[in-house]
Parts: C-alpha cells; structure tokens; sequence
C-alpha cells in the first residue's frame, strides 16, 4: 500500500507494471476511499476516480517534467481526446519518495502496442481504422493548440486506446511546451528523431505545425507498419541518420497500402514548409477522415444488398410488381386507419 505523504486522503495498491520509460514506470493500480475523493476531486477540478487507473510514478527529484505534465493534462480535461487526469500524490515506497500522476487506464493500449499484435508482420492497421484513430487524435490536437499549448511528442506510442469503443486519447505530455516558451529560447533536440519537424531538426523551432507533422509520421506507420524514416545499421554513415533524412530528403509516401485519399492527407500533414502545413482544424475536414465513419463490412453488406435487389428485378420483373402492389396496400391501409381516427 503506497502511504501517502499529500493533503488527499486517497488511497490505492499499486499492481503490475505496464509500462517503463526514462521518467520512471506506469502502474496499474486499485482504488479504494472513492466516494471520500469524490468531494477532494470536484474541488480540485479534477474528475472522481474510477476503480481502476494507471499510476505514472518517478522519483520525486527527478520529478520536473512529470510535475510540468500534470499541469498540462489539468488544462485540458474538458476534452475527451486528451488522456483524463485524476490529481496527483506523493507516495513513499520502500524506502524512496515518489511523485504521482493519476490517470485514465488504457485498457487498449496504445497504438505501438496495436501495431505490434502481430510481431512478425506489422501489417498495420485497416484504413477505415486509422482514420477513425486520427480524427480522434486531430480533435484533440484541435483543442491542445487553441489553448496555445504544443505536445511536441506525438508518436504511436503516446496515444493510447480507451473502452469499448477504442477511443484513441492523446498521453504524454512530459515534453510539452506554451507557445509562449516556445519563442522565449532556444529548445535544441526535442522529442522523438523519426517523429520530428524539418524545422525542429534544423532550426530548432517548435509551433503547433511540429505535431501535425509527427501526426502524419503516424498515420504513415499506422497504414503500412512501417516507419516514414528508417535507420541504417551503419552508425559511420552519416547521411543514414534519420535527422539527416528528415532534413535533406523528401518524404516518401507512395505506398501501395495507402490510398489516393491517404496520400493527400500525409502531404497536407507532410510538407516541409510549415506555414504550408495544414492545422488540425483544416485536416478534420479532410475526405481521408470520410472513410472513417462507416464500416467496410456494412458498406460491403449494404452494396451486396442493392445487387441483389438489382438482379432480381432485372431477371424477374414480376416480382418488382408484387412488392409495389404490397407497398401500396399498407399505404392504403395507413390512410384509411389515419381517417377513421380523425372522426
């Protein structure tokens, strides 16, 4: 039982870990005292805690970049394309102070971990469901950057998978940073390599353009199960580097498993010129997005549907007569109930 050392009085056990990065771990944790938290947690403006939650714990002198997180995530809880944030604690365990992010659990993962099912292939995902996750993840950029704010790590990996309906929900915010902090200094190397704007590479500059460009990095490495840029096993070849590539090379989106829709999309994100980049409010009106509201395996059922109404009428046009002296008997039906219930 972690003991904790805050104002809250909240308690949950840590389980398993689910994750490890360069900040720490992320725990799956049991919660316990909900309806206690439930008052600390309207007054804090933070939501009440669901049984079960993920715990992304570090040390607390290292705790910087996770302290400077939780008050990113604070700002955007009004948006459910954004990971949910619970409050924070500070928890001492075996011995060692630890500082504590509370948050959504992802049952799904992330989308790494979706890409990853098949470790033999890496196929990537359907079409139809990479545009689902994108419009997700472009609604909550949308919101992100109107309160000036740039993620600056958009990858597969940092956003998760939410609930039955696989809600795609953008985490990670240890290396976000205010427009604002953005034009006060210079920020150098920030964030993923293959992930990175040519901007960012060369003049290390940073606008909210850096996430779209990083977001079609994704999609790319979602629609094919492969990275946009590669790197080369050949450390001494310094025109293999990924930053080298994202610098002086030209993206390479040809791809026989992305569409034509796909690929104006991936320009759009994709350009070199950030002034030229489309903003996430200009993408969510994308025809690539379209595809995404229905399911090919209703759309299929519904054209096979029509062919077959098609074929009959064609090959036995009687029966076309049939059902339109049917159709006109119920409607006749319909009018005479509708007039004696008049009277």
């Amino acid at each position: 039982m972690a003991v904790v050392m805050g104002e809250e009085a909240l308690l949950w056990k840590r389980g398993k870990t689910v994750g490890k990065g360069s900040f720490g771990i992320v725990s799956l944790a049991s919660t316990s005292n909900v309806h206690d938290h439930h008052h600390v947690a309207l007054l804090n403006g933070v939501p009440p805690l669901p049984l079960q939650i993920a715990v992304k714990s570090c040390k607390f002198s290292n705790s910087r970049y996770v302290r400077a997180e939780s008050e990113f995530l604070r700002m955007f809880q009004e948006s459910p394309y954004v990971i949910r944030f619970f409050g924070v604690n500070v928890t001492q365990e075996n011995g060692v102070i630890l500082y504590n992010l509370l948050l959504e659990y992802a049952s799904g993962g992330s989308l790494a971990d979706c890409l990853d099912e098949d470790m033999n292939s890496r196929k990537g995902l359907k079409e139809y469901e990479v545009g689902k996750h994108t419009k997700n993840v472009l609604l909550g950029l949308s919101h992100v950057h109107s309160k000036g704010v740039i993620h600056c790590d958009i990858k597969p990996h940092n956003i998760l998978v939410v609930g039955t309906d696989r809600i795609a929900k953008i985490a990670d915010f240890g290396l976000a940073m205010t427009l604002e902090e953005s034009s006060e200094k210079e920020h150098g190397i920030r964030g993923t390599k293959r992930y990175m704007a040519p901007e960012s590479v060369i003049y290390h500059q940073y606008g909210t353009e850096v996430d779209i460009w990083a977001l079609g990095c994704t999609v790319y490495e979602l629609l094919t199960g492969k990275p946009l840029w590669k790197t080369s096993s050949d450390i001494n070849d310094v025109k293999a580097d990924v930053l080298h590539k994202i610098a002086f090379e030209k993206p390479k989106i040809q791809n026989a498993k992305v569409s034509k829709e796909a690929r104006d999309f991936l320009k759009r994100c994709l350009d070199k010129n950030p002034r030229s980049r489309w903003t996430a409010e200009m993408l969510l009106n994308h025809p690539f997005l379209n595809s995404s509201n229905v399911h090919p395996t209703k759309t299929r059922k519904k054209q096979s549907d029509m062919s077959l109404l098609r074929r009959i009428f064609k090959t036995q046009p009687h029966i076309r007569d049939l059902i339109k002296a049917r159709i006109d008997a119920i409607m006749k039906k319909k009018l005479e109930r509708k007039l004696v219930e008049g009277y």
